[in-house]
């Protein structure tokens, strides 16, 4: 597991457990790789980002 308890905190969804974003983004998943006709997998690249603000 590469996406950690701070990465999902950070992200602010729900309220911010790695458990909570574990479900959410698995549900998502499954419906995007059902789209293109593929199983979603506990071991497939998930890409996370994050982005500062340098201008208020």
């Amino acid at each position: 597991d590469e996406v950690d308890e701070e990465q999902a905190y950070l992200e602010g969804e729900g309220d911010r457990s790695l458990a909570y974003w574990r479900d959410v983004h698995w549900n998502f998943f499954s419906r995007e790789c059902a789209q293109i006709g593929r199983e979603p997998s506990e071991h497939m690249p998930v890409l996370c980002e994050r982005f500062k603000l340098v201008f208020p």
